[in-house]
């Protein structure tokens, strides 16, 4: 990773173990969770080296140790939300190489419907390298705007409450909005994919993703590999409602296992 590419909050030079471990708790309370890959990535530190900082916090009660990552203990998880510019901090490699795979997946003349988030907002980018005629349709302001730079792209946006903190539209009216089509294809995000069931923090958010779920002929699922964490407090569906899965290489293995268990196909993507 270049320097240029580092979180500047994080990047670090010689830090001694205390300050180190301090600049892991600030990460976590921005996102509450992590992996170590992502911290490796973000903090330039190798992961054995971060493996003995996450023990040392578990010691101390400020975190609980997961499959390769950490969560923190004083966050309320299943409703914790990290802002828009933290998630985009979280493995953003990642993200990238699954955007462009979903974006590879569309084909000319297709109307798709682009989710909210950021690893949806990465295929949104990749889709428009691809320069293909496409009808879109989103919840996500940010989408939309971007999409709509595009003289090949024509946007639909599902008008809405806009989610505080977020370029997330949703509400009645996205409900109402979602139920008047169908699309060839929905490219749909979640926060946590759990034991073949996705979930989400908030009832609201869960409901407007089950309604653009059902206005799709074609669902795939856009998610990194740390997403495969502990349940969030709504439940959207079952993995086993999607054609496809795109996620990237560090999917821990039973998570892996289950996906294949769930029928779904998985795409899995390499990051040089």
């Amino acid at each position: 990773m270049t320097s240029s590419s580092r979180s500047p909050q994080l990047a670090m030079v010689s830090l001694l173990p205390s300050q180190r471990r301090d600049r892991i708790v600030d990460f976590l309370r921005r996102h509450g969770a992590v992996t170590l890959q992502q911290l490796a990535q973000a903090m330039d530190a190798s992961v054995s080296t971060l493996r003995r900082d996450l023990d040392a916090l578990e010691a101390e009660g400020v975190l609980d140790r997961t499959h390769g990552g950490a969560l923190l203990r004083q966050q309320h998880y299943s409703t914790f939300e990290p802002d828009p510019v933290a998630a985009a901090e979280l493995s953003p490699r990642e993200k990238r190489a699954i955007g462009y795979a979903a974006a590879a997946g569309l084909e000319p003349g297709q109307s798709v419907i682009f989710d909210s988030g950021s690893t949806v907002m990465e295929a949104a980018r990749a889709t428009l390298e691809r320069r293909i005629p496409l009808v879109a349709v989103t919840n996500d302001l940010a989408v939309a705007q971007l999409l709509g730079t595009s003289a090949l792209v024509r946007v639909h946006v599902l008008g809405g409450m806009l989610r505080a903190g977020s370029n997330t539209l949703m509400g009645d009216e996205v409900l109402t909005g979602a139920k008047q089509i169908r699309a060839d294809v929905l490219l749909m995000g979640a926060h946590a994919v759990t034991d073949g069931v996705l979930s989400e923090t908030e009832p609201e958010v869960a409901a407007v993703k089950r309604a653009l779920m059902q206005a799709a002929h074609t669902r795939r699922l856009l998610v990194d590999a740390s997403k495969f964490r502990p349940r969030a407090f709504m439940t959207i569906c079952a993995l086993a409602e999607f054609s496809e899965v795109i996620t990237d290489s560090g999917v821990p293995p039973l998570a892996l296992e289950g996906l294949h268990q769930a029928g779904v196909k998985v795409t899995q993507v390499s990051v040089a």
